[in-house]
C-alpha cells in the first residue's frame, strides 16, 4: 500500500508453503487468505492484478477462478470477450491470466462472485478473535457459528497463526512473569524456531474418526465465548444460563509434570515450581489469556508413571473430586514409555520395545475410546483423544530405537482415528544439527538425561495450541462443517441410477479389532462387525435420567482410593495420613513420606505391618490395586512385601508378593492387582474387606498409591 512493502501478503504467502500437497480444502483455504488480503489493496496498486493472477497460478489454484466463471454466463462471457475467443466453460491457466489482464474490471466481479471478504486482525493482545466494532454487526453474529464468525472455515492454521504473532507472543508470557524476563527467550523460539511451517510438521495424525467430538469442542467453546461477549457488554438475559468451560486434561510423567523446566538460558530462578512451569500449565494461560477464562486444564502427572499407570488412573477415575469430566485428553507418557526398564520388561517377554510400547498404548487407547454401553458410563462420555510425543532420546542411543514410541503411536492414532503431535518430529533436525544444544533437548546430553528445560515446554505450549487450531480450521473447511452444500456443488450430480457393485458397506460404529500377531485380513471385517454388534448398548441410553446423560462430574470407582503426588492438593504427609486414618485399624513402623518429592506411604523397619479395614456401602470390590515405587541401593535392597486381602462374610484370604528393588539406578511406579474371585467378591452395602500389608524382605518399601 502506497507505494511501501506488503507484509501481511508475503505472510499470506509463505503460509500457503504448507500447501503445496495440492489438497483442495487446504488450497483453497490459502487462496482465500491470499485474495482476502489482497482485496485491501486499492485498484490503482499498479500490481494487484498481477500478483493475484501469479499466486493462484503459483498455487494452482486457478480451478476457483475456473469454477466461479464457468458458473457465471455474464463472465464467462466476458472473458472470451477479452481474449476474442468462443465462449468457454472452462479456461485454461494462461487464458485466465491473459482475460484479466486485458479486462481489469474483472477481478473485482471474481471477488464478488466467490464471496471473498475482507478480513481484519484484531490489535488487541488479550484477544486473537475478531471483535465487532459496533452493536449491529455484533448483533447479527449472535446466531453466526464459531467456524463463519472466526473465519475458520476459509483460513488456514498457518496462516492465521502467522497474523495473530503479537498476540500469541504476549499470551505466551507466564503469569508469574510479572516483568516478562523471558521476553527475549521466548521472542527468539517464536521468531527463529516455532516457525507456523515447523509446527506445521508436528501435526501427524488429526482425530478424522471422531470429527463429531471437534464439532461439540467448537460449539462448547462458542456458546461460552458469545455468552462472556454479551456479558461484558451487558446483553445477556437474566435467567440465561451461563455455558461451561471446555475441560482438558494433560495425563504424564516426569517431563509432563515439569521436572528440569527450570533449565533456561536467561537465568536461574525458583519462581515457579515444577507444575507451574510445566507445558500444561503454559497451555492454560495460553488459552485463556488469548480469551478470558475459556478453558480448565487439569494436570494429572507423576514422576516414574508410565501408560500403565495412566489406565488405571483412568479405570478407576482416581481424579480430584471437583474435576470434570474432560472433553479432551492429552497422552504426554511417551519418555516413561521408552525407560529402560520398559526395555528389560519387553527382553523379559521376548518382544521388541515397539510391540511392548503397542500393547500398554493400545489398551490404553481402546479404553478411553470405549463407547458407552450402560447409563452410567453417560457421565464419562468418550472424550477426545490426543497424543503428545516429546522423547527426543537418550534412553536409547540409537537413532532407530528413539524412534519406537513415534512409531506405535503412529500405527494406533491411524489405525483407532485419534490426534498425534509430535515435538520430537517438529525438532528433530535442530537437535541432530546440534546434540549439544540444550533449548529443544536435556541440557545434559548425551549423558543420560530425559527432562528439557524451559524451551521445550513453551514449545510445547505453542505444539499444542497450533494443533488445536488445526482441528478447528480442518473441521471447519471439511464436509462435515456448514460448507457441505458449497462443497457438494462442485461435484457434478450423477448421470443415471443404476447401483455399481462393490461399494463399501458403511463402518462398523465399534472400535476395530485389537491390533495383535493374529489379526488378519482373512477376517478383518467380519470380526469388526460382530465385535461392534455385540458392543451394542444393553439398555435403552436415551432413556436414562437428565442427570446422568448431561453432568460432568467424575465420579471415583473405589470405595477407597489415593495417588500420592499427582494432585496439587494431595502432595504432603499430612494430607496422605488424613486419608488414611479413617480405614487403618493397626500400623507398625508404616508412615507417609515424600522424600525427592514423592509422596507415598513407606516400610521403616524390617517387618513393618498395617492393616486397613474397608466397609463396603455402596459399590461392589473385587480387586485391590497397588501402585509400588521399585527403586535401587542398600535401602532398597531384597525389598519385598506381601499382600493379604479377604472379605469377613467369606473367610477366603488372597494374597500376592510384590518387589520393591531392581538394579537399575532410576525410581519407577508399577501396578499390581490382586483379584478376588466373582464368588469372593465383597458386596454393598454389608461386607467388610480387609487388606494388610507385611514387609516380608528387606527394610524398607514405598507404596505410592
Amino acid at each position: 500500500k502506497n507505494g511501501g512493502p506488503l507484509p501481511p501478503l508475503l505472510l499470506a504467502f509463505e503460509s500457503s508453503s504448507s500447501c503445496n500437497n495440492n489438497s483442495s480444502s487446504n488450497n483453497k483455504k490459502a487462496t482465500a487468505s491470499i485474495s482476502n488480503e489482497l482485496s485491501n489493496i486499492p485498484k490503482t496498486y499498479n500490481l494487484n492484478i498481477l500478483v493475484i493472477v501469479l499466486i493462484f497460478v503459483s498455487l494452482n489454484q486457478y480451478y476457483l477462478l475456473n469454477n466461479a466463471i464457468s458458473s457465471d454466463a455474464a463472465l464467462n462471457v466476458a472473458i472470451a470477450s477479452s481474449l476474442k475467443a468462443p465462449v468457454n466453460k472452462k479456461w485454461t491457466e494462461d487464458e485466465l491470466l491473459r482475460g484479466i489482464e486485458s479486462n481489469p474490471d474483472l477481478l473485482e466481479k471474481i471477488r464478488n462472485r466467490t464471496k471473498l471478504k475482507n478480513t481484519t486482525t484484531n490489535s488487541d493482545t488479550n484477544h486473537s478473535v475478531d471483535e465487532e466494532s459496533d452493536d449491529e454487526e455484533t448483533s447479527s453474529n449472535i446466531d453466526d457459528n464459531i467456524c463463519k464468525a472466526w473465519k475458520l472455515d476459509s483460513l488456514s492454521a498457518s496462516f492465521l497463526w502467522n497474523t495473530h504473532l503479537n498476540q500469541i507472543f504476549m499470551a505466551s508470557r507466564h503469569s508469574q512473569d510479572g516483568d516478562y524476563t523471558w521476553h527475549d527467550f521466548t521472542a527468539q523460539l517464536l521468531r527463529e524456531y516455532m516457525t507456523a511451517r515447523r509446527l506445521q510438521t508436528s501435526v501427524k495424525s488429526l482425530p478424522f474418526r471422531y470429527w463429531k467430538n471437534v464439532g461439540e469442542i467448537l460449539d462448547i467453546v462458542w456458546k461460552r465465548y458469545r455468552y462472556l461477549q454479551n456479558k461484558s457488554q451487558g446483553k445477556n438475559k437474566n435467567e440465561e444460563e451461563e455455558p461451561r468451560k471446555l475441560h482438558i486434561l494433560v495425563m504424564g510423567g516426569s517431563v509432563t509434570m515439569g521436572v528440569q523446566c527450570l533449565n533456561n538460558p536467561v537465568v536461574k530462578s525458583n519462581r515457579f515450581a515444577r507444575r507451574n512451569c510445566a507445558w500444561p500449565t503454559r497451555l492454560s494461560i495460553f488459552l485463556n489469556t488469548l480469551v478470558p477464562d475459556l478453558v480448565r486444564l487439569d494436570m494429572i502427572t507423576l514422576g516414574g508413571t508410565n501408560t500403565e499407570s495412566a489406565k488405571t488412573i483412568w479405570d478407576y477415575a482416581l481424579f480430584p473430586q471437583d474435576m470434570p469430566h474432560p472433553d479432551i485428553v492429552i497422552h504426554g507418557y511417551s519418555t516413561n514409555d521408552m525407560h529402560v526398564i520398559s526395555e528389560q520388561q519387553a527382553i523379559r517377554k521376548g518382544i521388541t520395545l515397539e510391540d511392548m510400547i503397542l500393547q500398554m498404548n493400545q489398551n490404553f487407547v481402546r479404553t478411553i475410546l470405549r463407547p458407552p454401553s450402560q447409563c452410567h458410563d453417560l457421565t464419562r462420555p468418550t472424550p477426545l483423544l490426543l497424543y503428545y510425543d516429546d522423547y527426543v532420546g537418550n534412553e536409547q542411543r540409537q537413532l532407530l530405537k528413539t524412534r519406537s514410541f513415534g512409531k506405535a503411536a503412529s500405527l494406533l492414532a491411524n489405525y483407532y482415528g485419534f490426534g498425534l503431535i509430535s515435538y520430537a518430529d517438529a525438532v528433530r533436525e535442530l537437535i541432530y544439527g546440534d546434540t549439544t544444544e540444550d533449548w529443544f533437548s536435556p541440557n545434559n546430553w548425551p549423558d543420560r538425561q530425559v527432562h528439557p528445560g524451559m524451551g521445550m515446554h513453551i514449545s510445547s505450549m505453542w505444539l499444542v495450541a497450533y494443533h488445536f487450531l488445526t482441528m478447528a480450521t480442518e473441521y471447519c473447511a471439511s464436509s462435515f462443517s456448514n460448507n457441505d452444500d458449497d462443497a457438494m456443488q462442485m461435484i457434478p450430480p450423477l448421470k443415471s441410477d443404476k447401483k455399481l457393485i462393490g461399494k463399501p458397506k458403511p463402518i462398523p460404529s465399534g472400535l476395530p479389532p485389537a491390533l495383535t500377531n493374529m489379526t488378519s485380513l482373512d477376517d478383518i471385517s467380519t470380526r469388526w462387525q460382530q465385535e461392534s454388534a455385540a458392543a451394542v448398548p444393553t439398555v435403552n441410553l436415551t432413556a436414562c435420567s437428565e442427570t446422568a446423560a448431561t453432568t460432568t462430574a467424575t465420579t471415583s470407582r473405589c470405595i477407597l482410593s489415593w495417588v500420592g503426588g499427582m494432585e496439587r492438593t494431595f502432595d504432603q504427609p499430612k494430607h496422605l495420613e488424613k486419608r488414611l486414618k479413617p480405614v487403618l485399624v493397626s500400623n507398625q513402623n508404616w508412615q507417609a513420606s515424600a522424600d525427592n518429592s514423592k509422596l507415598g506411604f513407606e516400610a521403616t523397619q524390617p517387618g513393618a505391618s498395617f492393616e486397613m479395614k474397608l466397609p463396603v456401602k455402596q459399590l461392589p470390590v473385587q480387586t485391590i490395586n497397588l501402585m509400588v515405587m521399585t527403586s535401587y541401593g542398600d535401602k532398597w535392597k531384597d525389598s519385598q512385601i506381601r499382600v493379604d486381602a479377604r472379605v469377613e462374610r467369606t473367610k477366603v484370604q488372597r494374597s500376592m508378593d510384590i518387589f520393591g528393588f531392581h538394579d537399575r539406578n532410576t525410581s519407577e511406579t508399577y501396578n499390581y492387582q490382586l483379584k478376588l474371585l466373582p464368588n469372593e467378591t465383597a458386596l454393598p452395602p454389608n461386607d467388610v474387606l480387609r487388606v494388610k500389608l507385611t514387609l516380608v524382605g528387606g527394610s524398607s518399601f514405598k507404596i505410592m498409591g
